[in-house]
């Protein structure tokens, strides 16, 4: 059973760090650690996670899947699928996923997933799946942001959600994921996410520290990775921040 042994903290700086920390020290495989609070949530990119005390979801799994190290993106998948049906369940709204690793309600960014691994001699020791999910917070919690603004359960929805009950739900939803990838469903699970991606089908521009690339997004490849279509052909992105092409003028406009 997932979220066995449970450390929850009143603070800490990061619940991933946390059970990194805890992982090398032989965690075994479900262990879950939360926080009220966390002083350095940390987000994909080094980017900080608002994280204020009794607002939101922020947890981290330690997982010991195997060796193989195309699992920590697939469980990465099964986070953001896990964390689309619980809101989707708590609140009857459509809840989409953003590639590679955010949850949209409404358009509005309100989850988002980090994966970190540990590698012994090429081969996976153990990954830690790290959720951010803002289910409580208010407008003066959340950071301001041009694309895909931050929202919450609370915002989106006017009422107060049970932040152990979403903890719970949650992981449920996500061990029947982790059971169904460890059943060999991965393509029926990238399809599963294909479908909910916002950005299917649209113009989009994907940035990384490669560059940027733009086209529409056309389809996920085996690994996950997003294909982009241009004029010069079909394109691989393999990580990076994806924006739609009215956003880009949005921001262009707005600069």
């Amino acid at each position: 059973m997932l979220g066995k042994p449970h450390r929850h903290l009143a603070e800490t700086d990061s619940t991933n760090a946390e059970a990194l920390r805890w992982g090398c020290e032989d965690a075994p495989h479900g262990a879950l650690v939360s926080a009220d609070s966390q002083t350095a949530g940390r987000g994909r990119r080094g980017r900080s996670w608002s994280s204020p005390p009794g607002k939101g979801l922020y947890l981290s799994l330690i997982l010991r899947p195997g060796p193989k190290l195309d699992t920590v993106a697939r469980l990465n998948f099964a986070a953001c699928l896990a964390g689309t049906r619980v809101i989707h369940e708590l609140t009857g709204l459509e809840c989409h996923t953003k590639w590679p690793n955010d949850i949209l309600l409404r358009g509005h960014k309100v989850g988002g997933v980090l994966s970190e691994a540990d590698v012994v001699a090429g081969k996976l020791n153990f990954v830690v799946i790290g959720l951010g999910l803002n289910v409580n917070h208010e407008s003066d919690d959340l950071p301001s942001r041009v694309l895909y603004p931050a929202s919450s359960l609370l915002l989106e929805t006017g009422h107060v959600w049970p932040i152990p009950a979403v903890t719970e739900a949650w992981l449920h939803d996500f061990e029947v994921f982790y059971n169904r990838l460890m059943r060999g469903e991965w393509s029926a699970l990238r399809g599963e996410f294909w479908r909910r991606c916002a950005q299917r089908g649209q113009s989009v521009t994907v940035e990384s520290e490669n560059g940027s690339l733009s086209g529409t997004a056309s389809a996920l490849d085996f690994d996950g990775a997003l294909l982009i279509e241009n004029e010069s052909g079909q394109h691989r992105a393999i990580a990076g921040d994806i924006l739609r092409s009215d956003e880009l003028r949005a921001t262009s406009d707005e600069s």
